[in-house]
């Protein structure tokens, strides 16, 4: 992982904390070109990776990319899956269409795995599936890692599933020769099943770690207490608290910090990109 990744929420008026600055960035960026240029900007100042929700707005952002050279170093990190996306496609194109569109290879092959799944209730086949599909649409792009959305790690973990974490690990690492990450809003909870219980070894985390412990759980000494054993790589996110902390205090926090390896940021203006970046690359 770098040490320093860019951020989508920015681009869907994602805003823990302002619904108005929400309103505003989400109108800030309302077409593609501009999510493009932003984009373009990051590239250009040295930020080479991207962690985003797998949006069907990026699409053509993306296959505009894998055909500019100066991309070539630039690295994509999908958040899977988006919901959204497939219930969309279902009620827009029908099953069989959406079929078409997401799920590589044979269809009747496809459709025999969610049958399956549906008839055995074992998820997996199902999973890798929808991995699959994801993995068709950035084929042309610079992968360097996946990540399980919090939605879903959680909800596993809540209901002691936690076997379909390993699973997920293995089919990215065997099948794409790359790292599988998992993105919580319980650090702890999610360590203690991803080590302790399943064995991984370092397994990548992306959690919310911030001076005044936002969306730090179960408590902020509690997850400061969880890095400090090092059983994990970490990313932490939301490290500005929704603008609640300057960058140079936010920054401060998490470079005397045992254990945090990459800093996952988002910010609308290059301004501001720019200042992060260069109090991260500084401390870390």
């Amino acid at each position: 992982m770098d040490k320093v990744i860019f951020g989508d929420n920015q681009f869907f008026g994602v805003n823990h904390k302002s619904e108005s600055k929400a309103a505003k960035q989400l109108d800030a960026f309302q077409s593609e070109e501009k999510i493009y240029n932003s984009l373009d900007y990051v590239n250009e100042i040295g930020i080479k990776s991207f962690m985003f929700t797998t949006h069907d707005r990026f699409d053509p952002i993306f296959e505009r990319m894998s055909r500019e050279a100066k991309f070539n170093d630039f690295k994509l990190i999908p958040c899977m899956p988006y919901a959204h996306k497939y219930a969309n496609a279902m009620v827009d194109m029908g099953i069989f269409k959406a079929m078409g569109k997401f799920i590589p290879g044979s269809k009747v092959v496809a459709a025999s795995k969610v049958t399956m799944s549906a008839i055995t209730a074992n998820p997996v086949p199902l999973m890798k599936l929808l991995i699959d599909s994801e993995m068709k649409l950035l084929k042309n792009n610079n992968v360097s890692a996946i990540f399980l959305q919090n939605i879903v790690v959680d909800l596993l973990l809540g209901l002691g599933a936690e076997f379909l974490l390993a699973e997920f690990s293995e089919h990215v690492e065997k099948k794409y020769g790359i790292q599988a990450g998992f993105i919580t809003m319980n650090h702890v909870k999610l360590t203690d099943a991803l080590v302790g219980n399943l064995g991984l070894n370092k397994p990548l985390i992306c959690s919310g770690i911030n001076k005044v412990g936002f969306r730090m759980n179960p408590g902020q000494k509690e997850v400061e207490d969880c890095l400090a054993k090092g059983t994990t790589e970490n990313i932490a996110m939301s490290i500005l608290a929704s603008g609640a902390i300057k960058p140079e205090e936010a920054v401060d926090y998490i470079a005397n910090l045992p254990n945090v390896n990459s800093v996952l940021f988002g910010a609308s203006s290059p301004k501001n990109i720019s200042h992060t970046n260069g109090l991260l690359l500084e401390a870390l």
